[in-house]
């Protein structure tokens, strides 16, 4: 084994990511991992543009120059936007702060990554999301008579539903779906362990019932919602699984729809989103739906232009062009108990 040629570093590292952020700063696992995540293609840019051993990284590597270089190596051969560089750039931003507080990293070397502007993003107040033909279609495609299509066909409706990320639809329990006197809800934990309560549509009831009879038979409450088996042996439904049958699914509707946009959980997401926004439900209200800590992460929705709103509230003013049976501002924007649901006043 290769002697490490900066302990100091590496145990700043690990420092960082199990003390720092998930106790002192109380950030969620979520964040911390995603901090993780950085640091390791950090490394792994050192490693393939520079021929760095992992044992020979030290932290004068942490500098202007390679972070600069390491952003346009996530732009020109990562293919990444400029919204997921600008979100590293500011990981490793805060971690060189780290490296400073500790005495480890210069002051002057921090000041100069610190002058390191992210890029600017033009498509900022622009949002992708699909109307509500091209959600139909897509829900449409999973063969609902195979097991394994009636539970991906499952997945995407809640998905859509609930408007939640990709995490929390994977960290679902069973006991999370909740109905009583015949009406759902998800009960999520969310960003930063926030706790929220979803109203889930009627329709939904009738696809998670047939659900749990085919994959729920013996399953306790504890149990997660959505699993893989290998080897018979079950597990927590990975976001790579999720992702590569619903880019199958979105690959299918293209054929006879080319404009649907690449299909990914989070565009169901903004979609959700979308449709409850232009249907007349209230911003402060689709903040709370989505689970958002601040206001203004919504304000996305509000900047559409005023063409795409008129366009989609074409699509979506009738019950008949509705993903649903019933007209989404009159399920939603008047309810008093999904107002008091999603203030957490119930």
């Amino acid at each position: 084994m290769r002697k490490i040629k900066d302990p100091s570093l590496f145990q700043s590292i690990r420092k960082f990511l199990t003390e720092d952020m998930p106790v002192v700063r109380k950030k969620s696992a979520n964040t911390v991992e995603a901090y993780r995540y950085t640091l390791n293609l950090f490394l792994a840019f050192l490693g393939e543009k520079q021929n760095k051993l992992l044992s020979t990284v030290t932290t004068k590597d942490f500098c202007q120059s390679n972070v600069l270089g390491f952003m346009d190596w996530l732009l020109d051969e990562r293919g990444n936007k400029a919204t997921t560089v600008n979100l590293r750039l500011r990981h490793i931003k805060r971690f060189c702060r780290y490296l400073m507080d500790e005495n480890i990293l210069m002051i002057s070397d921090l000041a100069s990554i610190q002058k390191i502007a992210e890029i600017p993003n033009p498509a900022d107040d622009t949002i992708k999301f699909l109307t509500v033909q091209e959600t139909k279609l897509i829900l449409s495609q999973p063969d609902i008579k195979r097991a394994i299509g009636m539970r991906d066909n499952f997945f995407m409706y809640l998905l859509y539903d609930s408007g939640c990320r990709i995490k929390e639809i994977l960290d679902l329990k069973l006991k999370d779906f909740v109905i009583q006197k015949g009406t759902a809800e998800l009960h999520i934990v969310g960003k930063g362990n926030k706790y929220r309560v979803t109203p889930i549509s009627q329709e939904l009831i009738p696809k998670f019932e047939r659900y749990c009879r085919t994959y729920h038979r013996s399953s306790g409450y504890e149990d997660f919602l959505f699993y893989t088996t290998r080897k018979g042996v079950r597990s927590q439904m990975s976001c790579d699984a999720a992702q590569a049958f619903m880019k199958k699914y979105g690959d299918m509707a293209r054929s006879s729809s080319p404009e649907i946009p690449h299909l990914h959980p989070h565009l169901f997401r903004h979609t959700r989103a979308m449709h409850l926004y232009m249907a007349g439900m209230p911003l402060e209200l689709v903040s709370q739906w989505l689970g958002h800590s601040q206001m203004e992460t919504s304000l996305i929705y509000a900047r559409a232009t005023t063409e795409m709103k008129r366009k989609a509230i074409d699509k979506i003013s009738t019950a008949e062009n509705s993903v649903f049976k019933g007209d989404e501002k009159f399920k939603y924007a008047d309810n008093d108990t999904v107002i008091r649901q999603l203030y957490g006043l119930m």
